[in-house]
């Protein structure tokens, strides 16, 4: 994301602070992990959007870099499962990423995304559907 690892750092040193100083106003320590993503996400994508930087699609990673959530037995591979999630929009990309390689619950997910209930089952649903879909499709 960043141009050099000094930028990454002060985006980081950034995010931490915005962190601490905001501590006092969680009232519920249960919400802690979804409230602190949620100032990550946004500073991120404020950075991003400040910089005028193109988001950077998931095939580009290395496939060591995703957690190792594919079982032998699944018929995919890594690499396959990265060039899916690639292929599948940034929202549905990012409420998968945040179940299955986060593991959060869908109410920590509406509160990083900002979103109702009601949209993350939606989303979650489809994202799962279109993915399913193109795992087939890379599988035959």
């Amino acid at each position: 994301m960043s141009d050099s690892a000094e930028g990454a750092e002060d985006l980081s040193q950034e995010i931490w602070l915005a962190i601490y100083h905001g501590l006092p106003s969680v009232l519920d320590v249960r919400k802690f992990r979804s409230w602190a993503f949620r100032i990550a996400r946004d500073r991120v994508y404020r950075e991003f959007r400040r910089r005028k930087l193109p988001l950077e699609p998931l095939h580009e990673l290395a496939a060591e870099e995703l957690p190792d959530t594919a079982h032998p037995t699944s018929g995919i591979d890594l690499e396959e499962l990265q060039h899916c999630l690639a292929s599948l929009s940034l929202g549905h990309r990012e409420v998968l990423m945040l179940r299955f390689f986060e593991g959060m619950d869908y109410e920590e997910i509406a509160r990083v995304t900002r979103s109702t209930l009601g949209t993350v089952r939606s989303r979650l649903h489809y994202a799962k559907r279109a993915l399913r879909s193109l795992i087939e499709q890379t599988t035959l």
